[in-house]
């Protein structure tokens, strides 16, 4: 009996350690460096003549330089994510191109997606990404401010 206890014991922490081994870890990432072609951009309709039956989407599209430091994380394998805080006013869609260190994507507000996987082999990620932002124009009644930002998932 009492040596089944002490394998019952050896096994549950075995397990715990392997449970804190596999544990994932996230990390806001440092984008200080990061520079927006043009910090206020105006949204222009989408239809010259929107109404009920027409299309009531703005969009409007900048070029962002993203700057990520990424020291912490060097020759460590990781997932880098970008998120779009939820605003107060209606949904942004973004989508974006790259020129191929980051993946392409969409992204809603309050939403979260994958940029980057892969280890790093550098103190900091530079990428330029060509971004589409659109929503609904009813709903934009005042000047709408965006808030990106990146996290890192290790394990």
């Amino acid at each position: 009996m009492r040596r089944e206890l002490i394998w019952a014991l050896t096994f549950l922490l075995a397990i715990a350690s392997a449970t804190q081994a596999c544990a994932t870890t996230v990390s806001p990432v440092d984008d200080s460096g990061t520079i927006v072609s043009q910090p206020v951009v105006q949204m222009r309709w989408r239809m010259p003549a929107p109404g009920r039956a027409s299309d009531n989407t703005v969009e409007t599209q900048i070029r962002v330089a993203l700057h990520l430091n990424l020291a912490r994380w060097i020759n460590q394998p990781v997932q880098v994510y970008m998120l779009l805080a939820r605003g107060t006013g209606s949904t942004v869609q973004a989508r974006w191109r790259t020129q191929g260190r980051l993946v392409p994507g969409v992204l809603s507000s309050g939403g979260r997606t994958l940029v980057y996987q892969g280890v790093v082999s550098s103190g900091v990620l530079e990428e330029t990404i060509d971004l589409s932002l659109e929503t609904d124009g009813r709903m934009l009644v005042y000047p709408l401010a965006l808030q990106f930002y990146f996290e890192v998932e290790t394990q």
